[in-house]
């Protein structure tokens, strides 16, 4: 099975967390991110050192770009449930290319797709 990342997560192992750290060495190579996900880790004010080594961190992912296909599944889960834009393109990328999505925030994704893992619950 392959994961998508939340930005969350991403956030949360720049800052060194040693759960997350340790889900990404295991699973690095099967996880993946939005195009979303890029652009909210790096929206974050870093100095230009930190901003070329967060963008080359992000880049060692494959990133799943928008699609017309995602933009129609999220207005599909927007007409079911009321989503943030990003964690719906994130979640419509998950439903389509059948990936599980980790997040701390299960409750975000949870009544409009099962296939979640929260690390911090293990």
């Amino acid at each position: 099975m392959k994961y998508l990342l939340d930005s969350n997560i991403i956030i949360y192992y720049l800052q060194g967390d040693e759960t997350i750290r340790a889900f990404l060495h295991s699973h690095k190579s099967e996880s993946l991110i939005s195009l979303i996900t890029y652009y909210e880790v790096l929206n974050f004010d870093f100095t230009p050192e930190e901003e070329k080594v967060v963008k080359s961190f992000l880049e060692e992912f494959e990133i799943i770009n928008l699609s017309q296909n995602i933009i129609h599944k999220a207005l599909e889960n927007r007409k079911i449930k009321k989503i943030k834009m990003a964690d719906n393109f994130i979640l419509a990328s998950a439903q389509l290319l059948q990936l599980q999505i980790v997040t701390r925030n299960c409750k975000d994704f949870e009544k409009l797709y099962p296939y979640l893992i929260n690390p911090f619950a293990e």
